[in-house]
């Protein structure tokens, strides 16, 4: 549970919601204290201020000069426990409830809509700016401007029980409440989220174990467009293919056992004949019984060479191979059985044509699987053309017959093991459906790759290419 990723999901969002909140409320509340403060201090105009302003300016008018403001000041600056400032109409400080040095730079707009300037303290220094400060206008008798009093705002330190800590005290309260609110539906908020983050995590790792169990047909559903999902399209791919494989085995199994019964069955047969004496060892037994083993042989070897193929362990011997000497040679060997059904053979083979860089022993394998397929399926009287031409690097071979040519929905499938075009060829016709696996294989073993076209009635054309020798392709 512990290490489970739900509970991990949980510990760091819980952690970054408390720390968060944490910091919120700490902030919030020495935020709030502060401005609470200064509205109880700075928010209230002093009641007698008209009266101080009046007292300043008869003072002004009594001695012609600011010297008597002085002592007006200091006393009710110590009574309201603040600064006051006298501002004279050419906008210099000329009294105050402290020493005039405490101030420096002290600048009023006209209408004394706004003051600001440095004032030192025990502490050192700061710069004050004040809009819409408290503010009285000084008048002379005739309405003529003396100056203006301000009343600066000064650090103030409520009493126990004062109103200040008390709304203090109460917000305080409140920020601690809402950041537990806040806390508790974040947790619940993460719960909801987890569990909708690790649903599909949670039915992957079950489809999963259940594919480990043996159940291939497992899939889950795919939700949005998010990582997980890549991971669920991903895993249904996986599965997709698993399936595949192990369909492709199983058939491949069935086909084997498929192929292996008949020639052993004969085989069996044969030899029981001879052994309860039905039959005689006569050359043409022993000939019958020869051709079975060869056929075994030959599909066992067929099997071996396709099964190297596909995991990519055939060892290629590659070298210039001149295309025109192979054909030719594999033509020759297979000349007997062309002349058999009367075939004519035609190659179309440039003399310009490049070497192919390949292995020659696998090149002549491919064609005489290509040329033995292609007699097998023309008539009597047929023609077969084997052509080859230089394009983009590769060349390419193509065996055409004039045979009975192939379905279209059969052409997907040729190149598949133990695939037949009619499934009611017999094995002397047919052979066992390896020839062009083969074929394919070893042609994508060269870096190339192989085709077909055919249409009902009009033939067929096998083709395969390899890289031309000097181009670089492996």
């Amino acid at each position: 549970m512990l290490r489970s990723l739900r509970f991990r999901l949980l510990v760091m969002v819980a952690a970054v919601l408390a720390i968060a909140l944490g910091v919120v409320a700490f902030f919030q509340t020495r935020v709030v204290s502060s401005e609470v403060r200064a509205l109880v201090t700075a928010g209230q105009r002093p009641p007698d201020l008209d009266e101080i302003g009046l007292a300043v300016a008869g003072s002004r008018l009594t001695r012609g000069d600011w010297s008597g403001a002085t002592p007006l000041l200091v006393e009710a600056g110590r009574r309201m426990r603040r600064d006051l400032l006298v501002i004279d109409p050419g906008g210099r400080l000329v009294a105050a409830s402290s020493p005039l040095d405490t101030f420096e730079d002290v600048v009023a707009s006209r209408d004394g809509r706004r003051l600001s300037g440095i004032r030192r303290t025990a502490d050192g220094q700061g710069r004050f700016e004040l809009q819409e400060p408290y503010r009285v206008a000084l008048h002379g008798p005739g309405g003529e401007p003396l100056g203006l009093l301000f009343v600066m705002p000064q650090p103030f330190r409520p009493q126990p029980g004062a109103m200040g800590e008390a709304s203090i005290g109460r917000i305080r309260r409140t920020l601690l409440l809402a950041a537990l609110i806040a806390g508790a539906a974040g947790l619940l908020l993460s719960i909801h989220l987890a569990r909708r983050i690790l649903k599909p995590v949670e039915e992957l790792t079950a489809a999963a174990r259940r594919m480990e169990a043996g159940d291939l047909s497992q899939r889950v559903t795919v939700r949005g467009e998010d990582e997980i999902a890549g991971l669920a399209r991903a895993f249904n791919a996986m599965a997709d293919r698993r399936a595949t494989a192990e369909r492709l085995r199983r058939d491949l199994v069935n086909d084997v056992a498929h192929e292996l019964r008949s020639p052993l069955t004969n085989l069996r047969g044969q030899i029981e004949a001879l052994q309860d004496g039905l039959a005689a060892p006569t050359t043409e037994n022993l000939a019958s019984l020869d051709e079975e083993a060869r056929l075994l042989e030959r599909l066992v070897d067929d099997l071996q060479e396709l099964a190297l193929a596909e995991a990519g362990q055939i060892e290629l011997e590659r070298g210039p191979v001149d295309l025109p000497t192979e054909v030719q040679r594999t033509v020759q060997a297979l000349r007997p059985r062309l002349d058999e059904k009367d075939l004519r053979v035609e190659i179309d083979i440039p003399d310009s044509l490049p070497p192919a860089y390949a292995d020659a022993r696998r090149v002549a394998q491919i064609l005489r699987n290509l040329l033995g397929n292609a007699a097998t399926h023309t008539p009597p009287g047929g023609l077969v053309r084997v052509s080859s031409r230089e394009e983009a690097g590769e060349i390419r071979v193509t065996v055409e017959d004039s045979g009975p040519g192939i379905p279209p929905e059969h052409l997907p499938f040729l190149f598949e093991r133990f695939y037949r075009a009619d499934a009611s060829r017999a094995r002397a016709t047919g052979g066992a459906g390896l020839g062009l696996a083969i074929v394919k294989q070893l042609a994508e073993a060269h870096g190339g790759r192989v085709w077909v076209e055919s249409e009902p009635g009009r033939g067929a054309a096998f083709g395969f290419s390899l890289p031309a020798a000097g181009t670089g392709r492996v």
